[in-house]
């Protein structure tokens, strides 16, 4: 596990500091403080509450006791932009855009001073948990300075226990005590200022008012929408040294526009810390339960032989009857003394026959890269990503495979572009940060990309999902996936690296309202025939298990959120394409949106990337049926591994 020397940023609210605690339990060591303000005004004062889609204002008058109560080092500054870029998703090169300073930037001011105050910083958390707005600008500052961004409370209610309300529990468990300083929205009022937001009562209150304004899984009982607003003011040790105290005395309620109400607090001082007797905090279970009893059902097998006679199948190489405006370049080679020349002249010949197209690598949403060896990869990643520096880059698998290579070629690239029409645009899907739910994709390449299409075969209005290989990385950590008995075997682990992956391939899925898959592929990578039969027929069991047990889970999904809540959404709109939008029935179907599976077709692959064993690749559909038949990518790849079909 990397050890990481984290820069801290803090609002006050409840997510940052337990976003804290959560990088501690991790191993990685918190050696400041960050904290970004509103403009003090001539005469000393400054607006408690300014209207920022970025930043948590309210109380920051409170801030600077932070440094003593966590003894911790502690900077500051400014606020001087707006919110001049309102896009969802905040790219690489977003600041350079426009010639107004949006307040994103701000951040990298801060960050920037924090660095130079503390050189050994390379990591920097924060307590986003559903807002992609939040969440990728963080990214987009943190990476362009070289920081390594850990969301350890990213998508937190949909993970294990899978309870909107978990993320309090947890907070209560370990006696984080946050104060609601602010109230804005129907069924929350004046009566919820100051009131711990993790006490038992506080929670039930809070459950019920989300009742009424807002739905199951979109983040409201967890004031993710803007419904409430909250101080941290004590929590346990080592992190707090001490305990900050309003008295009620000083405490004054103002009331706001549209029934809001907020607390201003006056003289605020710090006491020492009482003892806490509480639990360590809790680290979700790297499986959810579905997925922890396929593997105990793997296990129970103890490497018996694997009854695989029903479960082979036919690729499907027929192609969709589709319009959806998308190309395919495929099998590019290129000329170069090394992979990496060669991956250059390979991305200069793409790029001649996109213009041709009328096209260019922002209208690329899907890509194959098959090298000779893998230890190629570094260099030919380099070479790949300079083309795509924006937000959303191509979802993209990578594998080793000699044998479908010309000789003379170290690798080739396929593409997948999309035309840019105003019924075609695409969403993306880009987590770069380290958190508990699937792995980081950093650098060029999103989780997902999917791409609305008109169909000639099933219904208008439905959308193709283009899905990152998947490989059993521990999304915390980003290591290689280990079985946790090491005595159990290399097929043990296999199995167990596979039941992992494939969870990241449904996660992802989801978010991106998968309800079928058109295509599954599992690239297996094995030390000979015996093992590479046993791992194909291994992984099938596991492919079709796991869409078992997604069908007749069903009665658990209304405990699950929705993965496609933002409050960007609900401040500004969804924008969403109808394909996005949850359906009117009104029941979260997210644990039924896999209840038909493609057939899988297992290929044998030289290597696969980080050594792993096993790598998912898959295509989704978000209709309501499921197509038959496949997309020009997929059949491309099922055509150029047909002799490698296990």
């Amino acid at each position: 596990m990397n050890n990481f020397k984290v820069a801290a940023l803090i609002s006050g609210g409840k997510d940052s500091l337990f976003s804290i605690l959560h990088c501690l339990a991790n191993g990685h060591d918190v050696v400041a403080l960050a904290n970004l303000h509103p403009p003090v005004l001539a005469d000393g004062s400054a607006v408690d509450d300014t209207d920022s889609f970025m930043y948590q204002t309210i109380g920051h008058a409170i801030i600077p006791l932070y440094e003593e109560a966590l003894g911790l080092p502690l900077c500051r500054q400014v606020i001087s932009g707006s919110a001049i870029n309102a896009s969802k998703d905040y790219g690489p090169h977003a600041a350079s855009e426009s010639s107004e300073h949006d307040e994103t930037e701000d951040l990298a001011t801060l960050l920037t001073a924090v660095m130079a105050a503390h050189p050994e910083v390379n990591a920097v958390s924060t307590g986003a948990i559903l807002s992609d707005y939040q969440r990728t600008r963080v990214e987009s500052v943190a990476l362009r300075l070289g920081l390594t961004p850990l969301s350890y409370l990213w998508q937190y209610p949909s993970l294990p226990p899978s309870s909107a309300i978990s993320l309090l529990d947890d907070m209560a468990a370990v006696g984080q005590d946050a104060r609601l300083v602010k109230v804005a929205s129907g069924g929350l009022d004046d009566s919820f200022l100051w009131e711990n937001v993790a006490d038992a009562r506080t929670r039930a209150r809070l459950v019920k008012a989300s009742e009424r304004f807002g739905t199951d899984g979109d983040g409201s009982a967890l004031g993710e929408g803007g419904e409430y607003e909250t101080l941290a003011i004590s929590g346990p040790p080592p992190l707090w040294k001490k305990r900050i105290v309003v008295d009620a005395d000083n405490l004054e309620t103002i009331p706001g526009e549209a029934g809001s109400a907020s607390v201003h607090l006056h003289n605020a001082r710090l006491v020492s810390a009482e003892p806490l007797d509480k639990a360590d905090v809790r680290i979700p279970d790297l499986l959810d339960r579905r997925f922890h009893l396929l593997q105990e059902q793997l296990a129970s097998l103890d490497q018996e032989p694997i009854d695989d006679v029903d479960t082979r199948s036919t690729p499907v190489l027929q192609t969709l009857p589709i319009n959806d405006g998308t190309i395919l370049v495929d099998n590019v080679v290129g000329n170069g003394h090394d992979a990496a020349e060669q991956a250059a002249d390979i991305m200069r010949q793409v790029q001649e026959r996109l213009t041709s197209k009328g096209m260019s690598f922002l209208n690329v949403v899907y890509t194959s890269i098959i090298l000779r060896d893998m230890a190629d990869f570094v260099g030919v990643n380099a070479a790949y990503g300079r083309h795509f520096q924006y937000a959303n880059p191509p979802s993209r698998v990578t594998l080793a495979c000699a044998d479908v290579l010309p000789k003379t070629a170290a690798l080739s690239i396929s593409v997948t572009a999309m035309e840019q029409r105003q019924d075609t645009i695409r969403i993306g899907l880009h987590v770069q940060s380290r958190s508990y739910w699937a792995p980081a994709n950093i650098g060029p390449y999103s989780q997902a990309i999917a791409v609305p299409v008109n169909t000639v075969a099933t219904e208008v209005g439905s959308a193709v999902v283009y899905i990152a290989g998947q490989i059993p990385l521990v999304p915390a950590t980003m290591e290689l996936h280990v079985c946790p008995d090491a005595k159990a075997g290399a097929e043990s682990s296999f199995g167990s690296q596979a039941v992992l992956a494939l969870q990241h391939l449904y996660r992802v899925g989801k978010a991106m309202r998968v309800r079928s898959w058109i295509t599954a592929i599992a690239l297996v990578a094995a030390k000979d025939e015996q093992e590479a039969h046993h791992r194909a027929a291994a992984a099938r069991t596991i492919w079709y298990d796991a869409t078992k047990r997604a069908a007749s889970e069903t009665d658990s999904a209304s405990n699950e959120h929705d993965p496609d809540f933002d409050v960007w959404d609900q401040q500004r709109g969804s924008g969403r394409p109808a394909w996005q939008r949850p359906l009117p029935d009104a029941t979260d179907d997210s644990e039924a949106l896999f209840a038909s599976a493609s057939p899988l077709v297992a290929i044998l692959v030289d290597d696969l990337p980080r050594g792993a064993s096993i790598e998912w690749v898959a295509y989704g559909w978000t209709g309501l049926v499921a197509p038959t038949g496949t997309i020009c990518h997929a059949a491309h790849l099922l055509e150029t591994f047909a002799d490698r079909i296990i």
